[in-house]
């Protein structure tokens, strides 16, 4: 079992454009509800700095303590970009556990509650989602992300992928079969990154941070 050192803290992000939510989308921009009782989210940056926050986000806190942003635009017409950012990364891993915040990225995509495995990729597909372009995630240091770039904003679209990222946020089902096929693609990626560039970045950090 993968044990972060302090909680993730999720934050939905969403930029619409040309859209006019109905439904379950649309309580993400009214009122914001209260917090969960016994729940504390965390607030928001610009709560403790003299900067102003962009007039054009609204921002909220779900029931469970899950923050949002949300804000209108234009261009590109009839999009959306949604990010799911969750606030833990390689640094939240203890000794021996290196690599799991990226292993748990991969494992976004193999399997849900909901969403059987190799399924999640096929439904983005059919609603016009490239794999790769439009869908795809990133794991740092201190935050992964996971990002859906919406080609249309009809009611299906924008809801079945708010449903894939809640299920991405706390219904992965991690099954054991999904795991092996899985590592395989990870000491892939190990193997074909291990370059220049890679080894000029590790030195910079030793540098950096030593």
């Amino acid at each position: 079992m993968i044990r972060f050192q302090k909680p993730a803290v999720h934050l939905l992000l969403i930029v619409l454009a040309g859209l006019t939510l109905s439904g379950p989308a649309a309580a993400l921009t009214r009122s914001d509800p209260p917090s969960r009782a016994g729940t504390s989210p965390p607030s928001w940056p610009q709560a403790s700095s003299d900067v102003a926050a962009d007039p054009t986000f609204r921002f909220g806190v779900l029931p469970n303590g899950m923050r949002y942003a949300v804000r209108r635009q234009a261009v590109p017409p009839g999009q959306a970009a949604l990010r799911l950012h969750i606030s833990a990364g390689s640094l939240n891993e203890a000794e021996g556990q290196q690599g799991f915040a990226h292993f748990v990225e991969h494992m976004a995509f193999n399997g849900s509650t909901r969403v059987p495995e190799g399924e999640m990729v096929k439904i983005l597909e059919r609603l016009g989602l490239a794999f790769g372009a439009d869908t795809n995630a990133s794991t740092s240091f201190e935050e992964t992300i996971y990002r859906l770039d919406l080609p249309k904003t009809d009611r299906e679209t924008v809801e079945t992928s708010l449903m894939l990222l809640r299920e991405v946020a706390g219904e992965l089902t991690f099954s054991p079969a999904a795991v092996e096929r899985e590592r395989g693609v990870i000491l892939s990626e190990e193997r074909s990154g291990d370059g220049p560039a890679l080894r000029a970045a590790r030195a910079g950090s030793a540098f950096q941070f030593g």
